[in-house]
């Protein structure tokens, strides 16, 4: 939640003010490699081999992070901003397959996996007219990871109930 807060806060100054706030962009990426690791968590063991892949991208994000934080080299900014992505469609996957959450909550990490890098090419398109509406896509993208911080904080499992038997 805090990393989407950091993106729209980010986006936000950008609009509002036209200046980025220092650090915020990068101090956001890893915290979205953990939201991957709570995302497993909720899984309990039923992640299979795609929750498994879920995590080492999301260790692997963790990581392009934290050098990305000591020098800010662009494989490790790609590694950082689309990793988790990558991990999103891993575990979104899962979790709608082991019914994690209830509907609508239980497509929100495999849609923000689709949906994310597809919203974040638009903004380059969008930049094309101005520079600043480039940040519109960062802040929906920021709002959906907020949301998925809560559902995954708060949102409780589906029940799976037994068909009904009919005589």
């Amino acid at each position: 939640m805090v990393g989407g807060l950091l993106w729209v806060v980010k986006g936000g100054a950008i609009l509002l003010m036209g200046q980025q706030p220092p650090v915020v962009f990068e101090a956001a990426l890893p915290l979205f490699a953990v939201g991957l690791l709570g995302l497993h968590a909720r899984l309990d063991g039923r992640g299979g081999p795609l929750g498994k892949a879920g995590v080492l991208v999301a260790y692997a994000a963790l990581t392009s992070a934290a050098i990305v934080l000591v020098a800010p080299l662009a494989p490790f900014y790609a590694a950082a901003g689309f990793g988790p992505f990558l991990g999103l469609v891993l575990l979104g996957s899962v979790t709608l397959q082991a019914r994690v959450f209830r509907p609508p909550w239980s497509a929100l990490p495999l849609a923000m996996g689709l949906g994310g890098p597809l919203l974040i090419l638009a903004g380059g398109g969008l930049a094309l007219m101005s520079e600043k509406l480039l940040e519109i896509p960062i802040v929906l993208v920021g709002l959906a990871w907020m949301l998925l911080g809560y559902s995954v904080l708060v949102v409780k499992e589906a029940t799976v109930q037994a068909p009904v038997r009919v005589r």
